[in-house]
């Protein structure tokens, strides 16, 4: 990987180029026209290709920097850890590095180039110190720049959204036109769209494609198979990478090197776009595409103008990811919000969830109908007894068969994959001691995993590690929905009051007769059941309201005195939890 920036040299950029990309910033181009003027002697033009690294995470903040034309992506952990991934790009007209800039920290995230870049570095002298100091305004600008910025992060927002975007087709015969002209109509909405294709921007020069994309909030540059030059124009102008192919397809990679898990294009996001027929998208074509990938890519499929739309917003960051809680039988609370959503018309673009959380996301994300969502809950959970195959608690208190059949017949050979919304549900893995986020593989499998009560069902074993309920570690996983790039999310948290009430004092199980007479009169010990219900969610419980923080709406939906285990009771949760959300105000 190449890293850091080159110099452009002297004669590429005049006096006035300099002015023009300092006034065009939002920290400088406020200033008084003598101001900007003063600055000049202490900008240097620079330019980064694709791929090349500004400055790395913890190195010294040297200078601050303008990007001019091209586009940045700050890069550093998520908050639910894991590898190194975009936090969000730079667009030209933003500053970058002004906090190191003005405290002489390090710097605090790695930014590298999306694409080819043109900048203005302003080094960190004393003499621009003090230029700076003498002028209180530019001072002012700067900090309140970094202010919205670290506003926006700590909302949840991103920094700003990406601007251009490369369809690139897998077979010459797919209809690019037609699909990115149905992806703009639906970007519309966020701003203006502009679709580019060979026939409009072939043999452009940048300064053509720069002004274009100035005057457009997006722009698709519809890269056309048989012209190799323009395909190329269009990789190096995007953002992102728009890759669709035709889901019925035999997989084949990209005629670019677009696939796999490394190459230098490779730091911008990828998104599968899989084209099919309307209905349920077929059980496992998805994962032959996705393979093609090592697994780093968003998959969407595309079949009608809603699922145009739902990409649209992801797009544009104004996606909205709905996050359900885990929580034993307070769970059919989630069917009545989702029920009250849908008839409020709130869009669900991504899906996330725990244990019955994500139980319930999964039927949403397979598009059920309300109707179908109940009666397959109630099949499962009340007909069909889970948790009634007991057995010599050597692992657990059940064999676990009921409920690997329950949602095996449910969900049948259904891949995460093949899913038509977005979907992660969690597991914990206690070999490794971590949050495993599943976005792949067979969607009864990582449910059975991501719900297997430890003591009560028996662990998932895969690949030598061993997966419990997710909610031992994470029982509302926000943190893994805005690492997935979605900023607006509604969180449910159904968990309501834990709390296991002691109504007597004793330290050993007594004698039948005498716990006979302590039940007989309302003084009942917790049952095995409850107690290990209740130990898997102590521990998520520490960090759920840093969780709910993340949350741009949060719902907690009265519990209606369902307990953690009072399957019965689901018709109570679900008219409590849908009447509450009818009522919640503050819902897009």
């Amino acid at each position: 990987m190449r890293t850091h920036w080159t110099s452009i040299g002297a004669m590429a950029w005049t006096r006035q180029d300099i002015l023009d990309g300092l006034e065009r910033t939002a920290v400088f181009g406020g200033l008084r026209a003598e101001l900007r003027a003063a600055l000049v002697p202490y900008a240097e033009p620079q330019e980064l290709r694709g791929g090349d690294v500004l400055f790395r995470a913890g190195e010294p903040s040297l200078a601050l920097y303008v990007l001019c034309s091209g586009s940045l992506g700050a890069f550093g952990r998520g908050l639910a850890g894991g590898a190194e991934q975009l936090l969000g790009a730079i667009t030209p007209g933003e500053t970058v590095g002004e906090l190191g800039f003005l405290t002489g920290q390090p710097r605090s995230a790695t930014v590298r180039a999306l694409r080819d870049c043109t900048l203005l570095r302003l080094g960190r002298s004393d003499v621009l110190l003090r230029l700076m100091a003498q002028h209180p305004q530019a001072l002012a600008e700067s900090l309140r720049h970094i202010l919205q910025r670290l506003g926006r992060r700590d909302a949840g927002e991103a920094l700003t959204p990406p601007r251009t975007f490369a369809l690139l087709g897998a077979h010459a015969q797919l209809p690019l036109r037609d699909s990115a002209e149905r992806l703009a109509a639906a970007l519309r909405p966020f701003g203006a769209t502009l679709v580019l294709d060979a026939a409009l921007g072939r043999g452009r020069d940048a300064a053509w494609h720069s002004a274009h994309e100035r005057e457009h909030r997006f722009v698709l540059y519809v890269a056309d198979a048989g012209d190799a030059a323009w395909r190329a124009t269009c990789i190096r102008q995007a953002d992102q990478f728009l890759l669709a192919a035709e889901l019925s397809a035999p997989a084949q990679p990209w005629p670019d090197a677009l696939c796999g898990s490394g190459g230098d294009a490779l730091h911008r996001t990828r998104r599968l776009l899989l084209l099919g027929p309307s209905g349920p998208p077929p059980a496992q074509r998805a994962r032959e595409w996705l393979r093609l990938f090592g697994g780093a890519v968003q998959a969407h499929h595309l079949r009608e103008d809603a699922d145009f739309a739902r990409l649209a917003r992801h797009l544009a960051q104004r996606a909205i990811g709905l996050v359900l809680s885990g929580g034993g039988a307070r769970g059919f609370g989630h069917v009545g919000v989702v029920r009250a959503l849908r008839e409020r018309g709130t869009p669900i673009d991504a899906i996330g969830g725990t244990s019955i959380g994500a139980i319930v996301g999964a039927a949403v994300a397979c598009e059920w109908s309300d109707a179908e969502i109940d009666e397959q809950l109630r099949a499962g959970f009340i007909s069909g007894h889970p948790l009634r195959d007991l057995t010599l608690p050597l692992i657990a208190l059940t064999r676990g068969k009921r409920a690997t059949r329950l949602l095996q017949r449910a969900f049948g050979t259904r891949r995460i994959e093949d899913l038509a919304i977005p979907f992660f549900c969690l597991s914990t893995n206690l070999t490794e001691g971590r949050a495993d986020v599943h976005r792949d593989g067979a969607l009864w499998k990582w449910l059975r995993a991501g719900a297997a009560i430890p003591g009560i069902l028996p662990p998932l074993l895969d690949h030598g590690m061993v997966h419990v309920d997710g909610a031992v570690l994470n029982n509302l996983p926000t943190d893994v929905m805005r690492d997935a790039g979605v900023h607006h999310i509604i969180a449910v948290d159904i968990s309501g009051d834990n709390a296991m009430p002691a109504a007597f004092e004793d330290a050993a199980l007594p004698a039948l007769p005498r716990l006979t007479w302590q039940w007989m009169h309302g003084h009942q010990w917790p049952s095995l059941f409850a107690i290990l219900v209740r130990a898997t969610m102590v521990q998520s419980e520490s960090s759920t309201e840093m969780r709910r923080g993340l949350a741009t709406r949060l719902l907690t939906p009265p519990h209606a005195d369902v307990g953690l285990l009072s399957w019965h009771a689901h018709a109570r949760a679900i008219e409590s939890a849908y009447r509450y959300t009818l009522a919640y105000d503050a819902l897009p």
